[in-house]
């Protein structure tokens, strides 16, 4: 309110306070307090029952100087106050625990939002009891719609259900880079190489905790996890528009071929590719065929040979 009345005085609307009112459709009592904010900030001047608004350069220029010296306080505190928390707290200065369900959510979400250049994660899915519904990571999508690569690792348990199996592929469209592993240990999220967040179940109302990691020893050794989980997952590829199979290195045969590495089982890829079971088994005995493989096993390998994976 204070600002649209300096903006309406300075376009040279009435200078009463009644006429104001009226010009910003509200009250005489409404337009009053706001008189009185921007007296106090020296951007108007009252002379008997007129308002005269003042040039505001000055006035701001005070006012930022105030706010620069607010914040140079204020990290001064920070500083001090975190010395003090270091000196009395059991726990060292990289690490802080989370034991509420909210406060894990507000450190992920807070990675998410703050993150500007890398993002690495290992994903088993929501847990603990009563976990809730799939969904993406808040922030994620914004985080790349501003450039910040994402690598992803999914456990292949998770996968094998086919909401996951669809958020995967929109992340992937986005921009996410995804791999799958049989057997992922526990949901990781790693920002910049600066920060990360660990969490594990637990039993009891708050059932999700989790682990602050700032810099230090512990935060490279995850980050050395993460890694190896990379190098040894399976790249899972988007799925083509119509979702068909044919009998050549296409996407749709390399999709297949990711789903069977991820470790589904036929029912769960003819689910996910829209086909029967018996096409599956039918496509991957072709696929098996072609390249002279004589096990599910030989057949990942050989793809891999070929650059299919």
């Amino acid at each position: 309110m204070a600002e649209r009345a300096y903006l309406a005085l300075v376009q040279g609307s009435p200078r009463h306070r009644e006429e104001l009112a009226a010009r910003l459709e509200t009250d005489v009592v409404a337009v009053d307090a706001a008189l009185d904010e921007l007296v106090g900030f020296g951007l108007v001047e009252l002379n008997g029952d007129r308002c005269v608004p003042l040039p505001p350069r000055f006035t701001l220029e005070v006012l930022a100087e105030q706010h620069l010296r607010t914040a140079a306080a204020a990290r001064e505190s920070s500083e001090v106050l975190g010395r003090l928390w270091a000196e009395q707290s059991p726990l060292p200065v990289y690490l802080e625990v989370l034991t509420t369900t909210d406060s894990t959510y507000a450190a992920q979400e807070k990675l998410h939002r703050e993150v500007r250049g890398e993002v690495m994660a290992l994903s088993v899915g929501p847990v603990g009891n009563d976990p809730p519904q799939l969904a993406q990571a808040p922030g994620s999508f914004e985080a790349m719609s501003r450039g910040v690569t994402y690598r992803v690792v999914y456990s292949a348990d998770i996968l094998r259900q086919p909401t996951a199996m669809a958020l995967v592929q929109q992340a992937i469209l986005v921009g996410e880079s995804a791999r799958v592993f049989p057997n992922v240990p526990c949901n990781l999220t790693i920002a910049d190489n600066r920060r990360a967040v660990l969490t594990a179940p637990m039993p009891g109302a708050e059932r999700l905790h989790g682990l602050v990691i700032l810099g230090g020893g512990f935060l490279d050794a995850l980050i050395g996890v993460f890694e190896s989980f990379w190098a040894l997952g399976v790249p899972i590829s988007a799925i083509p528009a119509d979702g068909a199979l044919d009998a050549g290195p296409s996407e749709s045969n390399r999709h297949l071929l990711t789903l069977l590495g991820a470790g589904l089982t036929d029912e769960s890829v003819a689910r996910e590719l829209g086909v029967s079971e018996r096409t599956v088994t039918r496509r991957i005995a072709a696929l098996q065929k072609s390249l002279g493989a004589r096990s599910r096993f030989q057949l990942g390998v050989q793809a891999a040979r070929r650059g299919w994976l």
